[in-house]
């Protein structure tokens, strides 16, 4: 077997084309395809059952894909250490964040930092959908949610605040609701389909059953622009929603406050920048915790 293959495979997986995965690697469809051949001869087995719209991973290439997550993360931690001093306070320290919570917090809060760090370089992936923490894309990652996989220590910071909020115009034109029920009677602006895992989603089912978006967006900047615009109310996080000047809707319900942890690659803890980033990241985010405890 090719250990290069992997990356193929891989590229093959998350793109589910051959096309879209070729066009990831730099190389012709073509390769893509004999490469992927070239693997599953190796491996005795079918990873993918090709279709009209794509590929889909058959239940081994299912079965597959973490193992060969882990093993490309392992590969890119021994190159970067082989490459790296562990003396040097230079190079990139990646770092995955919540949408809105890096833009407007992280790197505010960072910026003191990179001055005394010019050398330290920060690749920030910020957005509403979490890094796959088997794939361990990341150094550092900010989660809402206590992951149970991926080979990262972890810390609790404190809790992050979500409510329901509108702009005071919305109200004045379609009233305030009373009860969660009332809610029925007021435009969600709520989240795409693909994104109905998501807390805040789980959330506003359980307070108020059976309500559908008015629009649907795949991120947060998006929603906070549609109630802005006083087209809706939506979920979101106190800090973004009080600093916008939005109104909370049903005071009297207790907010979403999951918890907030930063989690830090094993093999990557113990690199000087890594450590002084992740105490750094650590600073600002439990100081904006605290706060938001404190206005809660």
């Amino acid at each position: 077997m090719d250990w290069n293959d992997l990356k193929f495979f891989l590229a093959v997986a998350n793109a589910r084309s051959l096309t879209a995965a070729s066009a990831r690697l730099s190389v012709s469809a073509s390769t893509v395809s004999r490469r992927i051949e070239a693997l599953e001869a190796a491996l005795q087995v079918r990873l993918f059952r090709p279709h009209r719209d794509g590929y889909d991973l058959t239940p081994a290439g299912e079965a597959l894909l973490a193992p060969a997550e882990r093993a490309e993360a392992q590969m890119r931690v021994f190159e970067r250490t082989a490459r790296e001093k562990d003396s040097d306070l230079a190079g990139p320290v990646r770092i995955d964040v919540p949408e809105l919570l890096g833009q407007e917090v992280l790197m505010p809060g960072l910026a003191g930092f990179l001055l005394e760090h010019p050398d330290i370089r920060l690749e920030m992936h910020s957005s509403v959908r979490p890094v796959r923490l088997v794939g361990e894309a990341a150094d550092i990652v900010l989660r809402l949610v206590r992951p149970q996989q991926g080979n990262y220590r972890q810390r609790r910071l404190g809790q992050l605040a979500f409510g329901l909020y509108a702009t005071p115009g919305y109200i004045a034109r379609h009233g305030m609701p009373g009860t969660p029920a009332d809610l029925h009677r007021h435009r969600l602006v709520g989240w795409s389909e693909e994104l109905s895992y998501l807390i805040m989603v789980a959330w506003l089912e359980a307070l108020c059953p059976g309500l559908q978006p008015a629009m649907r967006f795949s991120s947060l900047g998006a929603q906070m622009a549609a109630v802005k615009n006083g087209l809706g109310f939506a979920v979101l996080p106190a800090f973004a929603a009080e600093a916008a000047g939005f109104t909370p809707l049903l005071p009297q319900v207790p907010p979403l406050a999951p918890d907030l942890w930063l989690l830090v690659h094993e093999q990557s803890a113990e690199l000087p920048r890594v450590r002084l980033t992740k105490e750094a990241v650590a600073t600002v985010m439990a100081r904006f915790a605290a706060r938001s405890a404190e206005s809660a």
